[in-house]
């Protein structure tokens, strides 16, 4: 099977919308106080910018690929049949000098490092053992590169590998630009057709112009070359689904286990077009190095976005928001995930990455990029995001927050504003003490264990009446008593009142 992880733009991902959001009939108020700003990144500049543009796809083939005999089996040719979207045909008629031939399987593997296989079976009519992958489109995006081998095996049990050959998933249907450059290969169409080359151009020097600042920050280059897929309509992107792209919200994906990034043109002049393709491609290109550098996803969402959009072409005015939104209300703290979507006082959704994009310049300008690589460096060997960033820098996250908060003109936060258990006081004649089994009361009979102490914390989880939980801590908080419990595993806290069945 396919190991990947798919970051959805928009839903888990919103990179398309985000960038769509500022720009489409939103505008930010100056803020009341011009606060000074910290320096933000600059493309590094680029002396000999290497890119090839071609033409590809818009016509049906097919590829034929011959194999040495091995072992005895004659192998001959394979051929293979892109029919986009709705998958690809391999037909193959391996002999086996042992008898007959058991089974066939088809192996392949992409550049993120994943892989699937598909089972081939015997076509009487064609002669040859088939192999349909993605038949339905299954989210398959054109020109995904493929490495494939054979394993085929006879009726006594004696099997071979073939060698492996690379195809591209090509799309038949329709002419793509294509660009190579060194660091990242780019397929479009729908857009800047009378000059594609100024796409072309533009893309690949947001890829160059930021790759020196990425290998800094992540101590190390992709493992492999990515792709990116840029389908110029929400229609198009949409044939690879079998029922539709269904969530209105999305504007594309990165596909990690792939290691390709996958948008669609939005809506706009070519030069906006133009300028947000190039950003979004050098943002979902950090994505991939978070996985491929850090083995996987570290750290809360707006650490990630915000990361991905600081190491883009042209992250846009953050600290601008940040500051704006000081004005108007207070921030969550990042100590914590932070919802995506959320409309916030300036009526803009999407605080993640202005507000992750704000924090990672303010920890790299004070700290250094070097600090930042370090942090990496530690996450790769399984240190947790907080713990790595206060590793690397010498101070706590708490500090550091604060001190964010204090450039983009915010109060600082309390130790109890982070954590409550922090500003509990002692029960001067608690019900129960630490270690006490007690058992719920008969009623309610779902009681619900909190994240935290106090009158409006979230749930994490309920019991069940009449179950027993351990008594872990217990304090005082605005006059009310709450007791900290393990509940089948669930800890959290409880009122008195609910674990008394007052």
């Amino acid at each position: 099977m396919t190991s990947k992880t798919r970051i959805i733009v928009g839903a888990i991902l919103a990179v398309s919308v985000l960038v769509a959001g500022l720009v489409i009939g939103i505008v930010l108020a100056a803020p009341s106080e011009q606060r000074a700003q910290l320096p933000t990144p600059t493309p590094h500049p680029v002396d000999n910018l290497e890119y090839t543009l071609t033409e590809v796809g818009g016509q049906m083939e097919t590829l034929t690929y011959d194999y040495p005999d091995q072992d005895g089996f004659v192998l001959g040719s394979m051929a293979v049949t892109s029919q986009y979207p709705r998958g690809m045909v391999f037909s193959f008629n391996p002999q086996s000098p042992n008898g007959a031939i058991q089974d066939v399987i088809l192996f392949m593997r992409f550049p993120g490092g994943a892989g699937t296989r598909f089972v081939a079976e015997w076509d009487e009519a064609a002669g040859a053992w088939i192999a349909h992958p993605w038949p339905n489109g299954d989210s398959q995006p054109a020109w995904t590169p493929i490495e494939f081998y054979w394993r085929v095996r006879d009726e006594t049990g004696v099997s071979v590998d073939t060698p492996t050959y690379t195809v591209d998933y090509s799309d038949p249907t329709r002419a793509w630009y294509r660009l190579e450059t060194p660091y990242y290969l780019v397929y479009w169409f729908g857009m800047s057709d009378d000059d594609p080359d100024r796409f072309a151009r533009s893309a690949a020097l947001a890829v160059a112009s930021t790759r020196p600042r990425r290998i800094e920050g992540f101590g190390e280059p992709l493992s492999f070359l990515p792709v990116g897929v840029i389908y110029g309509s929400r229609a198009a992107w949409s044939e690879i689904e079998s029922s539709g792209i269904t969530d209105d919200t999305a504007g594309g994906y990165t596909d990690t286990g792939l290691g390709m990034t996958i948008q669609y043109v939005p809506g706009g002049s070519t030069n906006f077009q133009i300028g947000w393709l190039s950003h979004v491609l050098t943002h979902e290109l950090t994505h991939l190095y978070q996985f491929d550098v850090l083995g996987g996803a570290s750290g809360p969402t707006w650490w990630r976005e915000g990361q991905a959009e600081w190491f883009g072409y042209d992250p846009g005015a953050y600290d601008d928001r940040m500051m704006n939104l000081a004005t108007l209300q207070d921030l969550p703290t990042m100590s914590r995930e932070i919802s995506r979507n959320l409309e916030q006082a300036d009526g803009r959704p999407y605080l993640v990455y202005d507000m992750g994009a704000s924090f990672v310049n303010w920890y790299i300008s004070t700290y250094s990029i070097e600090a930042h690589a370090v942090a990496v460096e530690l996450m790769q060997g399984g240190t947790t995001f907080y713990a790595a960033l206060e590793a690397a820098s010498g101070d706590s996250f708490f500090d550091m927050e604060n001190a964010w908060r204090a450039y983009i003109g915010l109060e600082p936060f309390d130790l109890a504003d982070i954590d409550p258990a922090a500003a509990l006081e002692p029960i001067p004649d608690p019900q129960y003490a630490v270690g006490d089994v007690v058992t719920l009361p008969a009623s309610p009979p779902l009681p619900a264990v909190y994240t935290e102490p106090g009158p409006t914390s979230p749930t994490s989880g309920q019991c069940f009446a009449n179950m027993d939980v351990t008594v872990l801590a217990s304090g005082r908080l605005d006059g009310a008593d709450f007791y900290q419990v393990d509940c089948m595993g669930q800890v959290g806290w409880m009122p008195v009142e609910l674990l008394a069945g007052q």
